[in-house]
């Protein structure tokens, strides 16, 4: 038993060579995996349990920041003593940093620029969890529900999550709904008839904008009716609302009620929605013939 023991030992301490005149042995490599384990549950549970200990003291914002921050050292630390098990060379690092500076020209900078952009994300604070954003790009838009290091996951309204790489937050045209004051002013359009009141117009359509339970009722925000256009059928009309986070994240609900409440008071109050009108004169076939004769006889009289 103890000459099996013995057979063992030698064998996990038998050298194993690795590329750049680097050796190690079977054993340092169980070691270099079992730190890795306990660095990736060590870390994960420092995330939570700083993220929990902040968000008593600070903003939710803040202490996803800090967490994350910290939670990346502590991966990078590990890692480091982690690679000494296995016969690394802290100092040799610097050959390994060419390398990856060479990688990073090659096909690499996409990673690295969505890494950097992900850490200025979360010092800036410019887009936090919980924002409802939406890229100008593309019209996408959702909430923000986590932060990573190479990419962004967005929920949209339909539960759809989408991960969004972080460079392109730093790149392009972000709106951000939710960054200072969350509240967004809505432009519902409609038409109505020529020769409508509309005084009494203007009065329905506050009404119906105040009847809505995500309009802003501050005082401040208060909604109106304009009048952009004289278009042929009637009055180009616009319901003008201003909406809290509950509608501001939610757009296509939001219309959707204010379009129903307004339709309701419309058809309520006897007021015409105009719909386009055309003329089609129809003529009869021998009318048609005689017409093209008379023509025909003009035009070979001298």
């Amino acid at each position: 038993m103890q000459d099996m023991l013995t057979q063992v030992w030698t064998w996990l301490n038998r050298p194993l060579p690795l590329p750049g005149n680097l050796a190690t042995h079977p054993l340092g490599i169980t070691e270099f995996l079992l730190i890795l384990i306990f660095l990736w549950w060590g870390a994960s549970w420092l995330r939570r349990t700083l993220r929990r200990l902040l968000s008593r003291r600070l903003d939710h914002a803040t202490a996803y920041a800090i967490s994350r921050v910290i939670y990346y050292l502590f991966i990078a630390l590990g890692l480091l003593v982690a690679l000494q098990t296995i016969g690394v060379n802290l100092s040799s690092l610097a050959i390994f940093g060419g390398v990856v500076g060479v990688g990073l020209g090659f096909g690499l900078q996409n990673i690295f620029s969505n890494f950097a952009s992900g850490l200025i994300l979360l010092f800036e604070r410019s887009i936090k969890v919980g924002d409802y954003i939406q890229l100008k790009e593309n019209g996408m838009h959702g909430e923000v529900k986590q932060l990573g290091v190479r990419y962004t996951r967005v929920m949209t309204n339909d539960h759809v999550d989408i991960l969004v790489p972080n460079s392109q937050f730093i790149n392009g045209d972000v709106i951000n709904w939710s960054l200072d004051e969350p509240l967004m002013r809505m432009h519902i359009p409609f038409r109505v008839a020529y020769g409508t009141d509309r005084e009494r117009l203007r009065e329905m359509v506050i009404a119906t904008a105040r009847s809505v339970d995500t309009s802003v009722a501050d005082g401040i925000h208060e909604p109106n009716l304009w009048i952009t256009a004289f278009a042929d059928a009637g009055y180009d009309c616009e319901m003008i609302v201003w909406v809290g986070r509950d509608g501001l994240t939610r757009p296509g609900y939001t219309r959707a009620q204010y379009n129903w409440a307004l339709a309701e008071a419309l058809e309520g109050a006897g007021i015409e929605i105009p719909r386009p009108r055309q003329e089609v004169v129809l003529a009869r076939p021998g009318s048609m013939a005689a017409h093209q004769g008379d023509t025909s006889a003009s035009a070979s009289s001298p």
